[in-house]
């Protein structure tokens, strides 16, 4: 364990991250970040921590994407909206199965629940506010967002961004590889 000023306290716990907490606009809870990949190219544990060279890249990266969120935010809708369209929208927009029942879509009385009509980047986006755990910081100004997905509690859902730029969407664990 080692100390940062913008970080905080930072442990080795399945990857180096930090114990302090950063609250994401337009997500509904804090969370903690994730200072480079948990895994090296051989798919060893990566146990050496990051230095101070890619802990100033981590902060500058954490800082710009906050510091335009409000634009980036607008390129995630789109771009997860499009993911839906393309991978869920087949089986929500008519009546379906309840497979995951949370506080979005819960099982009704009826064998099948009425279609979610998520016909707007914003009616999808309430499918997707909570961030899970940790927030990513890669390398070369990548992040990587896992999603708890309330439309497949079994994968989520995943964005990697470069540079401020939606770059891939996918399941959990699934954009991390493409980097």
């Amino acid at each position: 364990m080692f100390r940062h000023d913008y970080f905080g306290e930072i442990k080795n716990m399945h990857g180096f991250k930090s114990e302090s907490v950063f609250k994401i606009p337009y997500f509904e809870k804090y969370v903690k970040i994730k200072l480079g990949a948990e895994y090296d190219e051989d798919y060893g544990r990566v146990e050496v921590p990051p230095n101070e060279e890619q802990l100033a890249e981590a902060e500058e990266t954490l800082k710009d994407f906050l510091n335009n969120i409000d634009t980036i935010i607008l390129d995630i809708q789109e771009s997860t909206f499009d993911y839906y369209k393309k991978n869920y929208s087949h089986y929500y927009e008519k009546p379906f199965e309840v497979l995951f029942p949370n506080s979005k879509v819960q099982k009704t009385s009826s064998e099948l629940h009425p279609p979610l009509n998520i016909d707007t980047k914003e009616k999808h986006f309430e499918f997707m506010k909570e961030i899970c755990e940790c927030i990513q910081v890669l390398k070369n100004k990548i992040l990587i967002i896992p999603i708890h997905y309330a439309l497949d509690g079994e994968h989520g859902i995943e964005i990697q961004i470069k540079t401020n730029k939606v770059v891939i969407v996918g399941g959990i664990a699934q954009t991390s590889e493409i980097y």
